[in-house]
């Protein structure tokens, strides 16, 4: 759907025409007969085109120009002049208008000349946005020293210099699968081309096929006008398939067409589109699984299964979690605008100990959550849900005790203390923290309980 477009003009003979004649070609138009409705209007609403003409009751378009450029520096302005002179369009045109058009003029003219506005404002729109995809095209999450995760950038490599080949990415939930697949397209030679997602989970089949291949105006009850699909959108880059064990068995054989042709019809279209795009999916599903069973096309599985990669869960690259934990935390810490927190081994400890059923998703969320939490500069296990903070071991019973059961309240806080002492590897730091005290405090209750000072 278009914009709305915006006449400015205080000829209301002229005003109602060209509201009339844009209306019958399906735009939504708003109108205003001077400077200051024009200004409450598109205060109030983005405007792709506006129409404007050079004198105006309470002053002139050339002024207003620069006034709705401040609202929106996207918007394309035309101005409408019955003085045709060369330093009236000049100023225009330094002014910030798109062009402008002599009065009295063909309306047919006037549709030409709205026709390459809007299509300059598409082009501009997508240099813009296939610019910003490659300005952030970066490996941000991918982070880790562990030998599984080595192994995993070894393979994303791999596969990322071999562009046309696709790829499916198997992995738990919240390990990365994503960010695996960004890494794919940055580190390949269509990293400045563009990067398309699709969750094939997030969408009723209907719409996923016209979300994909995209429609031509009046293939169904609401298609008003041509629409370009997702696959139009990715050619000369990538197109994510995330999870796509969710995809309809309808649109697989459709989606495995594309796959070996690069071609593919708009719903609604008779004309072959060829498109250049390199395929990666992902899914936490046993798609081996789901094609004995018949859910998931035996041909789709293996055409998509050339690249294969398997994201580890969190808990077999425990020696990454310290890393991860101290990007997020800086990364959340910009966010909110704020000097990054000290992260204490007591705390990263805690966190290397949890089993993290959610991965690295999981992480990301406790990490944000303690840093928003977090007063005085510094993470501490108050921070921590209690799944995590209480990740020590059980304190022992007293008829775990060694010797005879303590009679005392401080015997029995003496051994707790020696416990998660013990539990800490002697890293007095650590226990404190874990205990709720400060390091010195421990120190002195031991000392006052007969404990030898190691330190």
């Amino acid at each position: 759907m278009n914009e709305p477009i915006l006449i400015v003009e205080d000829d209301a003979t002229l005003r109602v025409t060209l509201s009339g004649f844009l209306g019958r070609l399906g735009f939504v138009v708003d109108a205003a007969e001077d400077v200051a409705g024009a200004l409450a209007l598109a205060r109030k609403q983005r405007y792709g085109l506006v129409l404007l003409d050079l004198r105006l009751p309470d002053g002139d378009g050339l002024s207003l120009i620069g006034a709705l450029r401040e609202i929106d520096e996207e918007a394309l302005l035309v101005m409408m002049t019955a003085f045709p002179e060369v330093r009236t369009a000049v100023a225009a045109l330094k002014a910030g208008a798109y062009d402008y058009i002599n009065k009295p003029f063909d309306l047919e003219d006037l549709r030409e000349l709205i026709g390459r506005a809007l299509e300059t404002r598409s082009l501009r729109r997508e240099v813009a946005w296939r610019r910003a995809q490659a300005d952030s095209c970066d490996l941000d999450g991918l982070t880790g020293e562990s030998a599984a995760f080595r192994e995993l950038i070894r393979v994303t490599q791999k596969i990322a210099a071999a562009p046309r080949v696709p790829v499916l990415i198997h992995g738990e939930s919240g390990t990365g699968k994503e960010r695996v697949a960004r890494a794919i397209h940055c580190q390949s030679p269509r990293a400045t081309g563009p990067w398309v997602t699709l969750n094939c989970s997030a969408l009723p089949e209907g719409l996923m096929e016209s979300e994909l291949f995209g429609h031509e105006k009046g293939a169904f009850t609401d298609a008003k006008q041509q629409k370009r699909g997702l696959l139009e959108l990715s050619d000369g880059g990538t197109l994510f398939l995330d999870e796509i064990g969710d995809l309809s068995l309808a649109l697989q054989p459709k989606l495995l067409r594309v796959l070996e042709t690069q071609s593919f019809r708009r719903l609604g279209g008779s004309r072959e589109i060829q498109v250049d795009v390199r395929f990666v999916a992902a899914t936490h599903r046993n798609l081996p699984e789901m094609v004995k069973t018949g859910s998931f096309r035996e041909d789709l599985y293996y055409r998509l299964n050339v690249g294969a990669i398997e994201v580890p869960p969190l808990r077999v690259r425990r020696a990454d979690i310290p890393a991860l934990a101290r990007a997020f935390v800086g990364e959340t810490a910009r966010t909110m605008g704020i000097p990054a927190p000290e992260l204490p081994a007591a705390i990263e400890h805690l966190l290397v100990e949890h089993a993290w059923p959610g991965n690295v998703r999981e992480l990301r969320n406790v990490i944000e959550r303690a840093v928003i939490l977090c007063e005085n500069g510094v993470l501490s296990s108050a921070q921590l849900p209690p799944e995590i903070s209480h990740a020590v071991s059980p304190a022992p019973t007293f008829e775990s005790l060694p010797g005879a059961a303590p009679a005392t309240l401080a015997a029995v806080e003496v051994a707790h203390m020696r416990h998660v002492l013990a539990q800490c590897a002697g890293n007095k730091t650590r226990a404190a923290e874990i205990l709720g005290i400060t390091r010195l405090t421990l120190r002195n209750k031991l000392r006052e309980a007969g404990v030898p000072d190691t330190e």
